[in-house]
């Protein structure tokens, strides 16, 4: 996994070029949010999500409407809208559905209904011959354009699907996610490789149709810029308020428009990230969404709208003539970049190759001492399950009592590092929450106070699945000690997550164990360590067994001593026998 470097200083303009705000068209109140916006090759037609639309742009007439009015069920809200490169179809997802269109004759060809849909997540391939979409499961799905058929189905990914494009080359496609993660998939070889960007959860992801530059928009207001094809980070930036930030490239390539929450259009120039311009209250709400016609000359916006019976400017066009003549930048220091990150404490890594043909490395992690409830033996799980391992040929990482930061970086380095190893192990003890059908690993600095604190101050137990299965290793294997009694969730009133941690499906190659069945807890053990890892350290060591062997001996040993109560599951996808 590629790892991105460390953010430089955000460049900024002390003037600006000033375009003109007479050539600003309203296209009035479309009742709902504009979420997305497309045009035909030839520019002469837009089409907007929402209640979806087809305008003129010349004239900015409405030539068609998709829904009879614009006051319909939220079932048949278009979150995402895009035509294909040679304007025969276009597309409309839905919740739970995508609908294929003809764009000649503006009618309704097939609707393809899917409840995993990720509405956000979808695209044509640069010639035209696919429908390409993405499941909230993670697979990715191929539609036949002119059977409209599945041809071919992937799983990409065990993070949530936040946004999807094809690079103008037409050999990639790159895959946003609720995390900080960006999937890159070979349309060739349909391999899978991904690379950690800077910022929460990707909102936008862009191409430069020169093919020079790719960016990646986040949901805390953050722009990352990287050179394609190598992927080499170029700048990471603050450009709005925190909050969802809409991108998109002039098809030149030398300009980056974006729009936020502050309600402002800023156009960038590439590759110098310098600010050539600012519309300051271009719509009444925060952006949603930004599209250039594709001969640059206008820039289209979309923004929320919150008043569905009148009023609202939710969808715009502007003239757009580049600068002749740019102004010298001046740097200034970006107040809203984050900190260095901290260096992980109570690391000890050490290299044992017992078997010198098969590479392994663990990453281990012990959290116990949390602010206002102490565990009493992740600490010692952590020491004793590197000693093992080490035994084992094993190189560990092993890490104890770390906050988020520490948290996710140790994981973004286990997985960089992971690339040369044939064998991957991820080793947690310590509290963990399910929150909306999602499991966390809770950090030793977490206050929640709330399950809605849950998202942003915990790691998604996703985040290290989509790393080891990104690495490329034959064998992942993780194992989960983190289903004790949560003391967060007794104190919140009207929380629906239920006890211990959901179940999660496990990728090919891979094996997901947990210290007992999903919904239930676990015990931290009377003893030096917990009951599952007191159990698994024994059971490591009988020799001449399997894997899923070796994790029965655990489920019989642990049924045992806590007289039924506590039930050690896993879920496997494994193709061969693994053996400690």
């Amino acid at each position: 996994m590629k790892r991105v470097g460390s953010i430089l200083a955000l460049f900024c303009l002390l003037q600006s070029v000033s375009f003109p705000q007479s050539a600003v068209r309203d296209y009035g109140n479309n009742h709902i949010s504009t979420t997305s916006i497309s045009f035909t090759s030839d520019g002469r037609y837009m089409l907007i999500g929402g209640y979806p639309k087809i305008y003129d742009v010349s004239s900015g007439t409405l030539v068609k409407r998709l829904i009879e009015e614009d006051d319909v069920a939220m079932g048949d809200i278009a979150y995402l809208v895009g035509i294909s490169p040679d304007d025969q179809l276009f597309f409309v997802t839905k919740l739970n559905r995508l609908e294929v269109w003809n764009m000649q004759s503006q009618t309704l060809i097939k609707t393809i209904r899917d409840g995993k849909i990720a509405v956000k997540a979808a695209c044509f391939s640069r010639d035209s011959k696919y429908i390409i979409y993405m499941r909230s499961n993670g697979e990715i799905v191929f539609l036949n354009s002119a059977s409209l058929t599945e041809s071919h189905k992937q799983k990409i990914t065990g993070e949530t699907p936040t946004a999807l494009t094809a690079s103008p080359d037409g050999r990639k496609l790159f895959i946003g996610t609720r995390s900080n993660i960006l999937f890159v998939y070979d349309l060739n070889s349909r391999n899978i490789s991904s690379f950690i960007i800077d910022g929460k959860a990707v909102y936008n992801i862009d191409i430069a149709p020169s093919g020079n530059y790719i960016a990646a928009s986040t949901y805390d207001g953050k722009i990352w810029l990287g050179k394609y094809p190598s992927l080499e980070p170029v700048r990471t930036w603050q450009a709005h308020s925190a909050d969802y930030t809409a991108i998109a490239f002039h098809p030149t390539g030398e300009y980056l428009a974006s729009g936020g929450k502050d309600k402002a259009i800023r156009i960038w120039k590439i590759p110098e990230c310098t600010i050539q311009n600012t519309w300051d209250n271009a719509h009444k709400l925060a952006l949603l969404s930004l599209a250039f016609s594709p001969d640059g000359s206008t820039l289209a916006s979309g923004s929320q709208n919150e008043l569905r019976i009148g009023g609202g400017d939710d969808t715009k066009t502007r003239a757009f003539t580049a600068p002749s003549k740019l102004i010298a930048a001046k740097s200034f220091k970006n107040e809203a970049a984050p900190p260095e990150a901290t260096k992980v404490s109570q690391q000890s890594a050490v290299a044992v190759t017992a078997n010198p043909t098969q590479k392994r490395l663990a990453l281990v992690i012990g959290n116990g001492s949390y602010t206002g409830s102490v565990l009493a033996n992740p600490e010692n799980d952590a020491r004793a399950m590197q000693n093992v391992l080490l035994q084992y040929g094993f190189d560990v990482l092993k890490y104890e009592n770390l906050n988020q930061a520490q948290m996710k970086k140790a994981m973004d380095e286990f997985g960089n590092r992971l690339k040369n190893y044939d064998i991957g192990l991820f080793f947690y003890a310590g509290h963990g929450i399910q929150s909306k059908g999602y499991n966390y690993l809770i950090p030793v600095d977490a206050d929640l106070k709330s399950e809605e604190q849950v998202e942003y101050d915990c790691v998604q137990a996703d985040r290290i699945l989509a790393l080891m299965e990104a690495s490329g290793t034959d064998v992942n294997i993780i194992i989960l000690d983190a289903c004790r009694n949560n003391p967060f969730e007794r104190s919140w009133t009207r929380s629906s997550t239920g006890k211990g941690l959901a179940f999660m499906n496990a990728p090919k190659g891979s094996l997901i164990a947990y210290a007992t069945a999903p919904g239930s807890t676990a015990s931290d053990g009377s003893g030096n360590n917990g009951l599952y890892t007191s159990a698994l350290l024994e059971s490591i060591k009988i020799p001449k067994i399997n894997i899923l062997q070796v994790f029965q001996n655990v489920r019989v040993i642990v049924s045992d001593k806590s007289e039924g109560r506590q039930i050690p599951w896993e879920s496997t996808s494994l193709t061969g026998d693994f053996i400690f």
